[in-house]
């Protein structure tokens, strides 16, 4: 802003400009209101000070947006904080620029800027309205002409919604507007949209890529790798659009009209529905939207054509919980893939063994029995009844979550002196329509449950399918291992990896007796103990407890030399109750409920 001492012979002039959508900088009114303003200036010898851009551009007169977060606000704060000295100028085309709003908002604010010592100038009429000398006479006028402001801005806001309400009301004999999707054409008549077969196809390839798993980054090269003509006039897939795609409802044949508000463009009413042809059935829609909210939730990343880590954000480290990291040491004698704790692998203290991940993926779907391996791989030929179960779930699900949402921004309605019938219905709706879904899920569930009681798979099938998981290459591969991921974190609610067992116990144990400085012969004798009954109950040996989502947990304690043979397997259901099978020894004994721990 100018220091206003500077000026000491030449009143100082603000010229504010605004308009309420940033189109009208294409045309001639930005300016032709500041020409307006500097021919005043210079025609009454003021100094415009053209340093303080008082200008409110796509910002509302009609709501008061303009004086409680625009420039125009700030011009006053500036004003009675005496930043701006008494008798300036402020220059305005019209009333209108100032305020659209009611007389009881409209009036205050013209006061507000005369009382504090500002000359008001309309330049559209050449008017002066001097500080604290306002005549009688220019009151009348200038309320009036506040008054038709307003009434101009309400019923241009009534049209807008007389015309869209009666554009909705003949959407049978002609669409509301030609904008619509890349993969539908408006017919002639405009009365309705064909589909665009070629688009629609790779439209719900990007769904199923989607629900199974992969993330926008990964459809997109896959896209673009593949050669898929673009839509447009694009020269190649970008993510965005992608992104854009999966969360459009358009696909499901609705129409949500837009307006726009402080230039920014908001839902006007309530979504169209069969608006489009719909070219994605709701159920995959649903599923495509509950895959993103888990890798939202979860985190997702860039993954290889391999998907080599099946259980990225699920594996842990039972010695201390941080992440178990999947580690790459190439090709050789000493190279492979492997599991270690994050922890270990900064240099912090934690088990620094690894373990070997082709090895661990083997003894994880050996005994974790209820991830339908078979059916998964299989998936992409044929679907069985339990994964379109399955499919059918998780949309139901994710149906309800997005009921839920409504239903709070019904709730919300409440607080913002909308009608209370109208807010009423609205919930009262939500909640039919959860209780529907409620019913549904419940029967899906009970549907499920009696197919997989029935389910039976020999060893030596579970067997081929893992060689199958872990010997297929190429785009099949990360399309079966994509699907594979997703379903582990639908089932899994806790994966921890004991890689030494429960030796890190020990070490503690040690540390303790050291503390509590125990005679180092006693000591010594209490440590030999501990570890001959570890080592003979085979507690050092390398084990996985994992818990289900349905709150069942399994621990499998796996012979050191084999990954497809194990000590222990214990079952542990959601009451509490564990059942299991063993090798060489009781349970109690294995896992150190007599002796030792």
């Amino acid at each position: 802003m100018s220091d206003p001492e500077v000026f000491l012979t030449k009143p100082l002039a603000y010229s504010y400009v605004r308009m309420s959508t940033d189109i009208q900088l294409k045309g001639d009114s930005l300016r032709r209101q500041t020409e307006r303003s500097k021919k005043y200036a210079d025609d009454h010898d003021l100094h415009l000070v053209e340093d303080f851009r008082l200008e409110d551009i796509g910002v509302s007169a009609f709501k008061g947006d303009n004086l409680s977060t625009g420039e125009l606000g700030k011009f006053l704060e500036a004003v009675k904080a005496g930043r701006i000295p008494k008798g300036s100028y402020l220059l305005v085309e019209s009333f209108d620029r100032l305020s659209r709003q009611k007389l009881s908002a409209a009036v205050p604010l013209f006061f507000d800027i005369t009382s504090n010592g500002i000359n008001l100038v309309t330049l559209s009429d050449n008017q002066l309205y001097k500080a604290g000398e306002a005549e009688f006479a220019q009151l009348i006028i200038s309320i009036a002409m506040m008054a038709r402001a307003n009434e101009e801005s309400e019923i241009k806001s009534q049209r807008l919604s007389a015309a869209w309400d009666a554009k909705r009301k003949a959407i049978d004999d002609k669409k509301l507007t030609g904008l619509c999707p890349a993969w539908l054409a408006l017919s002639d008549d405009r009365k309705s949209f064909g589909v665009l077969e070629d688009r629609a196809q790779i439209v719900r390839r990007i769904f199923e890529d989607s629900a199974s798993g992969q993330g926008s980054f990964v459809i997109t090269r896959r896209l673009n790798d593949l050669g898929t003509p673009a839509f447009g006039r694009s020269n190649g897939w970008v993510q965005s659009y992608v992104t854009k795609i999966i969360q459009t409802r358009a696909v499901l044949g609705e129409f949500q009209p837009h307006t726009k508000q402080n230039g920014k463009r908001i839902p006007f009413g309530d979504p169209i529905p069969g608006y489009y042809p719909q070219i994605v059935d709701e159920e995959l829609f649903l599923r495509a939207q509950f895959a993103r909210g888990k890798r939202r939730i979860e985190g997702g990343g860039r993954k290889g054509e391999a998907l080599r880590n099946l259980f990225t954000h699920l594996a842990k480290c039972g010695n201390c919980g941080s992440p178990m990291h999947f580690l790459n040491k190439g090709f050789g004698p000493g190279g492979g893939t492997y599991l270690k704790c994050s922890q270990a692998l900064r240099g912090l203290a934690c088990v620094s063994t690894p373990w070997r991940y082709q090895d661990f993926e083997r003894s994880f779907f050996l005994y974790v029995r209820e991830i339908d391996l078979g059916e998964i791989l299989a998936a992409s030929a044929t679907k069985s009844d339990a994964i379109a179960l399955d499919n059918r779930l998780t949309s139901l699900k994710e149906k309800r979550n997005q009921l839920e949402v409504q239903r709070e921004r019904s709730y919300a309605l409440i607080n913002q002196a909308i009608s209370i019938d109208f807010v009423s219905a609205k919930l009262k709706e939500c909640e039919n329509d959860l209780a529907g879904v409620d019913v549904q899920i419940a029967e899906v569930e009970l549907q499920l449950s009696a197919i997989r009681e029935q389910q039976s798979i020999s060893p030596d099938e579970v067997h081929r399918l893992i060689d199958q998981l872990q010997e297929t290459e190429g785009p099949d591969a990360f399309a079966q291992r994509t699907m594979l991921a997703g379903r582990l974190r639908e089932i899994v609610r806790d994966l921890r990896l004991d890689v030494e067992g429960n030796k890190p116990r020990l070490e503690k144990a040690e540390a303790l007796f050291d503390q509590a400085g125990t005679d180092p012969t006693e000591r010594q004798r209490i440590l030999e103990v501990i570890r001959r009954t570890n080592f003979e109950a085979k507690r050092y040996n390398r084990s996985f407890t994992v818990v289900l989502a349905d709150g069942v947990s399994r621990r499998i304690v796996l012979n050191n030399d084999d990954p497809t043979d194990f000590v222990a397997e214990v079952t542990v259901d959601a009451a509490g109750n564990p059942a299991g099978s063993e090798r060489c020894m009781d349970l109690e004994t294995l896992f150190g409920l007599r002796s030792g721990g």
